[in-house]
């Protein structure tokens, strides 16, 4: 008797999953080839994007190797790199352009150029955080000698809280602007932050602490 029950009972059970498969099987078919045909696409996607840093990686490596030895053309090359939208080579491109404008500046207007370079990397909120103050830190560090010690100090100010990265160059570019223009209060504390972090190189701790003698042998005569 109880086979007859469960032969019933999966005869009930198949007709009720024909009827299922009758009404929603399409739906499920559908589905299925969505699911397969998103898959095969962010492969397809993934792979393009692999190849596309890989271009992207071969061509910045040649016009690093152009830049190195100082070859015309890698200028251009790192120019076409630079308007990229996208991806990291563009602002690797970016700061190697503004590097060789800091590095070739031999007047005032020249030095305005490469620090409006970085400037624009600093404000560029596409790119990574730290990559954007190590580009406010170049900016301010470029300055240093010849800017107010106000516009020095917009750019760095923000670099020296407690475990900034660049904490340590920035109180260093402050310290020297802030003596330079007479502002021995600010030098003075931007040494002594210097002195007092423990995580401080040894060779700017020295530094700092020569210039804390300066300082306190009083301001430059001029």
């Amino acid at each position: 008797m109880s086979d007859i029950f469960r032969e019933v009972d999966e005869e009930v059970r198949r007709d009720k999953a024909n009827e299922l498969w009758k009404k929603h099987g399409p739906k499920f078919i559908a589905a299925a080839v969505l699911f397969i045909a998103g898959v095969a696409g962010w492969q397809f996607w993934q792979a393009q994007q692999f190849k596309e840093r890989a271009t992207l990686g071969a061509a910045y490596e040649a016009a690093i190797a152009q830049a190195n030895g100082d070859k015309p053309e890698a200028q251009a090359a790192l120019t076409a790199l630079s308007q990229g939208k996208t991806g990291t080579y563009p602002v690797l491109a970016r700061f190697r352009l503004a590097s060789e404008l800091a590095a070739s500046a031999k007047d005032a207007p020249a030095l305005a150029n490469a620090v409006s370079a970085f400037d624009a990397l600093a404000n560029d909120t596409a790119s990574p955080a730290e990559w954007r103050d190590l580009a406010r830190l170049r900016a301010g560090l470029l300055l240093v000698d010849t800017a107010p010690f106000a516009e020095v100090e917009k750019r760095l100010s923000p670099l020296i809280s407690g475990t900034a990265t660049f904490r340590h160059s920035a109180r260093e570019g402050l310290a020297l602007s802030a003596w330079k223009h007479g502002e021995s209060a600010k030098a003075l504390d931007a040494v002594q932050a210097i002195i007092l972090d423990a995580d401080t190189p040894q060779g700017l701790r020295q530094r700092a602490e020569l210039l804390l003698a300066v300082i306190r042998s009083g301001p430059i005569k001029r």
